[in-house]
């Protein structure tokens, strides 16, 4: 995170700008001066919060909050830290005082802001912070959820079809992305004595059973994949985008980081979302199934361009929360009937997540080196059963999102 946020600074560096613009989504636009330092630019918070649509206040002992997007925002005079909510991010400059007007480094409305709060893109190459009202944009129409939600009920016995729900009055695409395919195999396991599984099978099985019971629910879908081919990281986001997805759900099969007899006994399942891995064991999964771009070549391997990333990085914010909220939605759904271990909701740089400008998360299903769940993950039943439980969450999610939508636009 710093690493990134100090290139997003070196850039804007090249080239200070003499304002910052801000621009809402019916085109009105504000102007918020930039104020120029010995160290470098800085903006007035009371200034960038009013412009924002939040508010700002000192405290005493040095201490500023404001508040923007939802978040409470706390800096401090001479101090390049700023927390927002339980995050602590660091800056390459410090707040600074002079009188009694507050002022913060230009990073922050540049690269912090638009990363941890919602509703605010910044536009480095013209120096803009968009703002935008997902609800306008999207004229969501509540559908009022049936009496009882099916996600209410275990799995039990054979997996049978899901009731049909009413259909939504308003049209949703979800793209299921089957993980790895063609030359990259994914993961192969179990260790140990068990049936040999293979990840790029197994998530294909899954996400066809998911497209099927998706659609008996009147929701659209897309395959990135529907044969055993390779499709680039950076092109499964692109296949959503063009597509004017509204989620995007990657599923994958995990595996343990060693062959040795400790690693075969971990087992069970998590789901991910978009942002810097804070364990370990986060970090490794990251790795693991970053390693597809090995099978990439020509025009579709990534060129690793630092400004396009942070641009990605920053307009994928808009929808952070929503991946965690959807993130947690399919990580309760699997626990009513996994037997695998409940390993929670995690988060992680993936790059088949970077480029899907809509919420979206990961799910590992399971472990497949584990001779157990690998066999639980090769029977027809056991994928039906997850691709129901992913149905039923991805439904439910949808219906929580509109009512909340629907309940700020009225």
């Amino acid at each position: 995170m710093i690493l990134g946020i100090a290139v997003a600074l070196q850039i804007a560096a090249a080239a200070p700008p003499a304002n910052l613009v801000i621009r809402e989504g019916g085109g009105n636009l504000r102007i918020v001066p930039s104020v120029a330092t010995i160290s470098g630019r800085y903006l007035r918070a009371d200034l960038l919060a009013a412009a924002l649509g939040g508010s700002a206040g000192g405290m005493a002992g040095g201490r500023y909050s404001m508040s923007l997007g939802g978040q409470r925002i706390d800096l401090t005079e001479g101090v390049p830290f700023v927390r927002i909510g339980n995050d602590v991010v660091p800056m390459l400059l410090p707040p600074l005082r002079s009188g009694q007007t507050f002022l913060v480094p230009f990073q922050l409305a540049a690269s912090v802001i638009p990363r941890f709060t919602t509703g605010f893109n910044f536009d480095a190459s013209v120096s803009e912070i968009r703002i935008f009202d997902t609800s306008a944009r999207r004229g969501v129409a509540v559908v009022p959820p049936p009496p009882q939600s099916a996600a209410s009920a275990p799995f039990e016995g054979e997996a049978q079809p899901l009731p049909v729900r009413p259909r939504r009055a308003q049209r949703r695409l979800v793209v299921v992305d089957a993980g790895h395919g063609g030359v990259d195999p994914g993961m192969q396991g179990p260790i140990g004595n068990g049936p040999r599984i293979t990840e790029k099978h197994v998530t294909l099985s899954v996400s066809r059973m998911l497209e099927e019971e998706l659609k008996r629910q009147g929701v659209e879908v897309l395959m990135t994949r529907t044969r055993d081919t390779l499709i680039a990281l950076s092109d499964r986001g692109r296949i959503a985008n063009r597509n004017k997805g509204d989620l995007f759900v990657s599923i994958h099969v995990n595996a343990s980081g060693n062959r040795s007899a400790a690693a075969a006994r971990q087992r069970g399942y998590e789901t991910y979302f978009l942002a810097e891995a804070k364990t370990e064991e986060a970090s490794r999964v990251e790795r693991m199934e970053n390693e597809a771009v090995k099978f990439e070549t020509g025009a579709n391997a990534p060129k690793g361009d630092p400004l396009s990333f942070i641009i990605n990085d920053m307009a994928q914010n808009e929808h952070l929360r929503e991946s965690n909220d959807l993130a947690e939605t399919i990580q309760n759904g699997l626990r009513r009937f996994h037997p695998g271990r409940d390993r929670g909701v995690q988060q992680a740089n993936f790059a088949v997540l970077r480029g899907s400008f809509m919420p979206a998360v990961l799910v590992e299903i399971g472990f497949g080196t584990n001779p157990e769940e690998a066999q639980y993950l090769n029977d027809r039943v056991n994928q039906r059963r997850i691709a129901q439980s992913l149905a039923v969450s991805i439904m439910e999610y949808l219906d929580h999102y509109d009512a909340r939508i629907g309940a700020g636009t009225r």
